[in-house]
C-alpha cells in the first residue's frame, strides 16, 4: 500500500486492543496486538518491518499467513475507499410564510423553525415543545417537503435532503445544528455524537448506550429523579475539547414505562401522547426535571452499556474498552476531521466502560450509585 494509503491513526485502548481509524472511509476498527502489527505491515512494510523471528512465532503454517495477508489486503480496501461528504450551498428558496412554525428558546438563543406541513412538524415539535418561547427568533430554520424528499435550509443555507428511508439521518441533522446554535457552536466544533444518554450528579457524569428498546430512556428517568441532572437523552454530543453537552430534548416515554413515570413525577398524566410508529406505539415526551440543576456541559469518562429484562441479572462489571466500542460506533456519528478521530480515541483511553443488566429499577439505581 505505502504512500497511496490514506492517513491513518492506530492507539492501543486496552489489554491487547487497539483502536484504528482510516482518513479517507472515516473508519474505525478494533484490533488485537497481533492483527494490528501485520496490518501495519501491511501499509508499510519498509515503516513497519516484521522479524523473522515473529513470523515464525506466530504463523506455524505458511497457508495461515496467506489467509490472513487476503483478508487484511480486503480489509485495507475497504478502509481506503472515499466516504464522500456533505453538501452545503445556496438554492431556491421558498420563501413564502409557512402556517406551521414553533418558536423554542434554550440558553438565552431562540430558534425559529418553519413547517412546510404540519405532518413535518410533528417530527420535530413534541420534543422541544417545553422550550415554546414568544421571543424573536435569531436564527430561522425552514422544513418543506417535495418529491417524497424533505428539505432543511437554515437560512437561505441549504443543509440537506432526505427519503422516506432516511428520517433518522435527518432528525439527527436537525438535532446537530440545534445543538451548534443553542450553544453558539460551529460544525467544527464537535468531535462526536453518541446514542446514548448523559446524566450528571456532584461533578460526575455517566453516558448510558445500549439498542433501542433497551432501557436507556427509562432508567435515565429514575436517574433523572433521584438526584441526577439530565444532559442529554438518546443523543449526546462530545466537543473538541472532551465536554459532553447539553441537548434540551424531552425524554421519550414508552407506554410499558408509563405506570412508573406516574410514581416519578405527578406532571407525567398531563403530558400529550404521540402515536409513532408500529413498533414504538404511543410516547409521551418529558422534560428534564427543573428541581435539579441545569448543566450545560461536563466531562464524561464513564460508560454503561444497559440492557434490561425480567431474567436478566442485576450486575454491573467493567468491559474491555474494545469491545465497548464496538458497541458504541455503529450508531455514533463521528467527525472525519483527523485531529478529532485522535480527541476521539484519546477519549476512548480514558473512559471506563461497563456492562449493566437489571430486572429491578431500584437495584439498577443503586449499582450506578457505587460508581459514584
Amino acid at each position: 500500500m505505502g504512500s497511496n494509503f490514506s492517513d491513518f491513526i492506530s492507539k492501543k485502548i486496552d489489554l491487547d486492543t487497539n483502536l484504528m481509524w482510516f482518513e479517507k472511509s472515516n473508519k474505525y476498527i478494533v484490533l488485537n496486538d497481533l492483527t494490528e502489527k501485520l496490518l501495519l505491515n501491511k501499509i508499510d512494510p519498509a515503516l513497519y518491518p516484521l522479524a523473522e523471528d515473529f513470523i515464525i512465532e506466530n504463523f506455524k503454517i505458511s497457508e495461515s499467513l496467506e489467509l490472513i495477508d487476503k483478508d487484511l489486503e480486503n480489509l485495507l480496501l475497504e478502509c481506503n475507499s472515499d466516504n464522500g461528504s456533505e453538501f452545503k450551498g445556496k438554492t431556491n428558496l421558498n420563501r413564502e410564510l409557512s402556517a406551521y412554525s414553533s418558536n423554542f428558546k434554550f440558553n438565552n438563543r431562540t430558534v425559529k423553525i418553519e413547517y412546510g406541513s404540519e405532518n413535518l412538524k410533528n417530527l420535530i415539535y413534541p420534543k422541544f415543545e417545553h422550550l415554546n418561547t414568544n421571543d424573536k427568533e435569531n436564527i430561522k430554520f425552514k422544513i418543506t417537503e417535495k418529491d417524497k424528499k424533505i428539505y432543511f435550509h437554515i437560512e437561505d443555507l441549504f443543509i440537506g435532503a432526505w427519503g422516506i428511508s432516511e428520517m433518522h439521518e435527518f432528525q439527527g441533522k436537525v438535532s446537530m445544528e440545534l445543538t451548534s446554535f443553542f450553544h453558539n457552536k460551529d460544525d467544527s466544533d464537535w468531535v462526536s455524537v453518541f446514542h446514548g444518554s448523559t446524566l450528571c450528579k456532584k461533578n460526575n457524569t455517566v453516558m448510558l448506550t445500549g439498542d433501542s428498546g433497551n432501557g436507556k430512556s427509562s432508567l435515565s428517568t429514575i436517574l433523572m429523579y433521584n438526584g441526577f441532572s439530565l444532559i442529554a437523552d438518546d443523543f449526546s454530543p462530545l466537543d473538541n475539547r472532551g465536554y459532553h453537552y447539553n441537548f434540551p430534548s424531552a425524554i421519550s416515554i414508552k407506554e410499558g414505562f408509563y405506570s412508573v413515570a406516574k410514581d416519578l413525577t405527578n406532571k407525567f398524566n398531563d403530558l400529550k401522547e404521540y402515536y409513532i410508529n408500529e413498533i414504538k406505539g404511543n410516547v409521551k415526551y418529558l422534560p428534564a426535571n427543573s428541581e435539579n440543576k441545569l448543566v450545560l456541559s461536563s466531562k464524561c469518562n464513564e460508560v454503561i452499556n444497559v440492557t434490561f429484562g425480567r431474567d436478566l441479572k442485576n450486575e454491573i462489571f467493567e468491559i474491555n474498552k474494545g469491545l465497548a466500542i464496538q458497541k458504541v460506533l455503529p450508531d455514533a456519528w463521528i467527525s472525519n476531521n483527523k485531529e478529532h478521530a485522535d480527541l476521539f480515541i484519546e477519549w476512548v483511553k480514558s473512559s471506563n466502560f461497563y456492562n449493566l443488566t437489571y430486572n429491578n429499577n431500584e437495584r439498577a439505581l443503586d449499582m450506578i450509585n457505587k460508581i459514584f
